[in-house]
């Protein structure tokens, strides 16, 4: 049975008081000076000194020229953030090592979230329910060379010359790929480890959200390529641009581009193949979406530059990372309550499924609001479906499986046939 209805959620503008808004660098002026690797790491060893129940970080590795690439984890009880139900949302920018305002911006949203909780009830509501992965850099070494230049290269690519942003396998292209850069292996083995429900990769160079597809073989660059999830995407574009200060605006803010509502579906845009935000879609299941942030990659003037992205950001942010509790979410056990992983969710209608991956059974299916027909099954188990499920707007719809193994069944059969043969 297909999918009997889906209404495009209207979008709720958050408003300027939803979120007590306040800047870190009034506290701390380097979060707007261009602060290079050391400060992101001595900042989030800082943050889990003083914060230690809500903040975890970690290294997923050095790169080439030995830079840690940082990450910081931020939720209340932290030290359970993998066992606990809540979904994962990963915000990682500096993909292109020139294109720097999302190093500022994701480090002010880590002070503002750690610093924030204990007399915010708004962000503790969120911290209570979801749990945030911050990468300001995941290319430090690019960052290192680059230069002050709104529309250069210098910086875009690692230490070995690679474009990060065509660097991921792809679903389009059949072969195994001979070598990745370091950099991309870090950040393809942390996304096996931290699976993510949303994520957004910050770049700059225009002011648009850019959503999946962003190649697709049989459609030319230029035209519309359409995922399985593209109206659930344009809701999430929507979201994040609607709720910028003038991302929405209908104008080419940048002197090029006019982008409706600041968003772009990316072939539309411009064809990329082996992209991050097609990869993550999926073979992660994490729905994510590219904010470009700006028009000019690198300004020489980094006070006003990060003080402009934190404000004209900050509503959008915490309104995106609310859709991950959106949808459907429960947990699928089997007959005794134990956990079960990789156990796939399907809605029929939706040409893409998810995997059940955390460790505790626990998942979460964004979805707009409507009526579904939604079924687990794993190998070895009976398929379990669930028929004409609906999904509320502004609350996700809660949903247990509980899944028999046929060895179970099989057995029961078996010892039935020895007694009625006695």
């Amino acid at each position: 049975m297909t999918l009997v209805t889906a209404a495009l959620i209207v979008l709720a503008v958050v408003g300027s008081n939803a979120l007590e808004f306040w800047d870190p660098a009034e506290e701390f002026p380097e979060l707007n000076t261009y602060f290079d690797n050391n400060y992101i790491g001595k900042s989030f060893a800082t943050l889990q000194e003083k914060h230690p129940d809500l903040v975890k970080t970690s290294s997923l590795g050095k790169t080439p020229r030995g830079n840690d690439m940082h990450e910081i984890t931020i939720t209340s009880d932290v030290s359970n953030w993998r066992t606990a139900n809540k979904p994962s949302v990963k915000y990682v920018a500096n993909m292109h090592g020139n294109e720097v305002r999302g190093r500022g911006l994701l480090l002010k949203f880590a002070y503002y979230l750690a610093m924030s909780y204990d007399s915010d009830q708004d962000v503790r509501d969120i911290m209570d329910t979801t749990v945030f992965h911050l990468l300001p850099t995941i290319n430090p070494d690019g960052f290192a060379s680059a230069v002050h230049s709104c529309s250069g290269v210098s910086g875009r690519y690692t230490s070995d010359g690679t474009d990060m942003n065509r660097d991921f396998p792809s679903h389009w292209q059949s072969g195994t790929r001979l070598k990745f850069a370091n950099e991309t292996k870090m950040l393809m083995n942390y996304a096996a480890r931290v699976p993510a429900v949303l994520g957004i990769s910050f770049h700059d160079g225009a002011l648009v959200t850019n959503y999946p597809w962003d190649g697709a073989p049989d459609i030319a660059s230029g035209k519309y390529a359409a995922s399985p999830d593209d109206a659930l995407f344009i809701n999430m574009a929507k979201t994040y641009s609607l709720n910028h200060k003038s991302m929405y605006k209908p104008a080419a803010q940048c002197g090029h581009d006019d982008f409706k509502d600041g968003i772009t579906n990316g072939n539309k845009w411009y064809k990329v193949f082996n992209g991050m935000q097609d990869w993550n879609y999926m073979y992660n299941d994490c729905f994510e979406v590219t904010i470009e942030l700006g028009c000019c990659k690198y300004p020489s003037d980094a006070a006003a530059t990060f003080g402009d992205v934190w404000s004209d950001n900050f509503n959008s942010m915490f309104a995106f990372s609310k859709l991950a509790n959106s949808g459907i979410k429960g947990r699928v056990t089997d007959f005794s309550g134990n956990p079960l992983k990789d156990v796939t969710i399907t809605v029929s209608g939706i040409d893409k499924t998810i995997k059940v991956r955390h460790p505790e059974g626990y998942f979460w299916r964004p979805l707009l609001a409507g009526t579904y027909n939604v079924s687990a099954s794993k190998h070895g188990y009976y398929t379990l479906s669930r028929k004409s499920v609906v999904v509320q707007e502004n609350e996700p719809t809660l949903m247990n499986f509980i899944l028999i193994p046929k060895s179970q069944v099989r057995a029961r059969k078996r010892r039935r046939r020895r007694k009625r043969s006695v």
